[in-house]
């Protein structure tokens, strides 16, 4: 007597979501649910919510920080996500969850933030978006319309789907995360505008809140953000005037409910209705195989020094050793102003059977001021009076989202090969440069050397949940070049150019390549 209770859910679920067209419709159940509420009117009032809210409080109450027990079950790390199900299941089997079931918890929103790399590194590029703009909001008092511009950009980026994953979040889909991304970089291109920001420009901050600086770098044409406390790795490279985040990647990652790709295709009561949350569904055989787990953020200008046995397949598989100590720990870094620049070095180890050999690699990325390329020269030598062969590689990992479509591809030395999609597998013993093209969007990233290396491009695939049942999905390519290096005291060199931007450029830099070739 005299209570109330709200009843609201997605509107999805009543026919968009597999199968409930059919329990909603076909099986009756949407015209059973109001026939029972008439049938018990005599003791049920339907009122609108509007008169809801006008009742008189009954008292006083505090809502949790929390979501629904989902979304809460899905911030788990993925051991406390097993872990949690198997309790929540021995409840039910033993009948105490009814009774229970309310004081079982998972965890909190935000620690998706640090389940996940990438998702922090989004959200707090949204949040340096909205202090600059909170700044610039008040120094301008006068220029209404173009703030107003860029709330419109930020709130769009705060749009929560990308930030999470679950049954069915967006995190682990590209072009979510593209959305978000492109509305932030449209945000920070209008502030520089507000400001009359140009040229080169630096900034150490913590922008990701992990408790040591980065370092952001931006120019006319890109917005950088290095880590020099993980591998001194560039971990953020966005085009300003295209609003495209081409390091908008996701590594591979164990998750709790990849355990149920070991269960049948189909879920065992076919002639019940299951939750979306319950249901086994591959789109797909044999998704086991892409089970993969990374151990470090796939970004850019990541150092390796491999096993000289190393093999592509090692590598795609994560099957590989590492020698050196140059991945997750960190870089000092160095800023020249006058010359628009960033030097990250590390003196570091070089594992031998022998025992180590103290090795200093250093990268120093020139930024022009409105150029749409930057340069990077690596140099690394033995601090001990010593010399060593050493298998080095520079790993990068770009996306352009569609893995398989004709118009984007990769081109080996400027050549466009059989097996050229954004996911294919290439090996090639001997390269100087290699393009990733995007004909839809007009973009293309080339990475040049002056050292010949070999050239390994390969897919990243993750495995995930969505309302379809689990799915395959193309987060990005991986570049690795490998070099062989006799390394001594005198430091060895290795030039890289970096372009990134207009694709009819690298039609004029592949005709000006042929013309000097011909020439010569």
């Amino acid at each position: 007597p005299d209570g109330l209770a709200v009843y609201a859910d997605d509107g999805e679920k009543f026919g968009v979501w597999p199968e409930t067209y059919k329990h909603c419709y076909e099986d009756g159940w949407l015209e059973s649910f109001f026939a029972e509420v008439e049938k018990n009117s005599d003791w049920l009032e339907i009122i609108p919510l509007t008169e809801a809210a006008g009742s008189v409080p009954a008292g006083r109450a505090y809502l949790p920080s929390a979501s629904y027990a989902e979304m809460l079950h899905w911030a788990l790390p993925a051991k406390t996500f097993v872990e949690y199900e198997q309790f929540e299941s021995q409840l039910k089997k033993s009948g105490d969850w009814e009774r229970f079931g309310r004081f079982v918890r998972g965890g909190h929103w935000r620690n998706f933030l640090a389940k996940y790399e990438e998702s922090n590194l989004m959200h707090k590029k949204m949040l340096y978006i909205s202090n600059r703009l909170e700044e610039i909001k008040d120094k301008n008092p006068s220029q209404t319309e173009a703030i107003n511009s860029v709330k419109e950009n930020l709130y769009a980026g705060q749009c929560n789907c990308p930030y999470w994953h679950g049954v069915f979040g967006g995190l682990y889909l590209p072009h979510i995360r593209q959305a978000v991304y492109a509305n932030l970089i449209e945000a920070e291109q209008k502030l520089n505008l507000i400001e009359r920001t140009a040229g080169f420009s630096v900034l150490e901050t913590d922008f990701d809140c992990d408790g040591a600086n980065e370092v952001l770098i931006s120019n006319d044409s890109f917005s950088t953000v290095f880590k020099p406390s993980r591998g001194g790795m560039m971990v953020d490279l966005s085009l300003l005037k295209y609003n495209f985040n081409l390091t908008d990647t996701l590594s591979r990652r164990r998750e709790g409910y990849h355990l149920k790709l070991e269960q049948p295709a189909r879920h065992q009561n076919d002639d019940k209705t299951v939750s979306i949350h319950d249901r086994v569904i591959s789109k797909e055989e044999h998704l086991d195989r892409f089970l993969i787990s990374d151990w470090y953020l796939k970004r850019c200008f990541i150092d390796h020094f491999f096993s000289e046995k190393t093999t592509l397949d090692d590598f795609q598989q994560n099957q590989f050793k590492e020698n050196g100590d140059f991945i997750l720990e960190p870089y000092e870094s160095r800023i020249n102003q006058s010359r628009n620049s960033l030097t990250l070095s590390r003196n570091g180890n070089l594992w031998r059977s022998t025992g180590s050999i103290r090795v200093q690699v250093s990268k120093t990325f020139d930024f022009t001021s409105k150029g749409d390329h930057l340069s990077v020269k690596y140099e690394i030598k033995c601090l001990d009076n010593v010399e060593t062969k050493v298998l080095f590689g520079v790993e990068n990992n770009f996306n352009f989202q569609a893995g398989h479509a004709d118009d984007r591809y990769i081109l080996a030395d400027l050549n466009r090969n059989k097996n050229s999609f954004l996911d294919s597998i290439g090996d090639y013993p001997e390269s100087h440069s290699v393009a990733m093209v995007d004909e839809y969007r007009q973009l293309a990233v080339i990475l040049e050397s002056d050292t010949c290396s070999r050239l390994w491009h390969l897919p990243i695939f993750t495995v995930s949940l969505s309302e379809g049942g689990f799915e395959k999905v193309y987060q990005g390519t991986t570049f690795v070049n490998l070099f062989e290096l006799n390394l001594s005291q005198t430091p060895v060199s290795i030039n890289f150019m970096l372009f990134a931007g207009c694709f009819k450029k690298l039609g004029e830099k592949s005709r000006r390549q042929s013309a000097e070739a011909s020439n010569n």
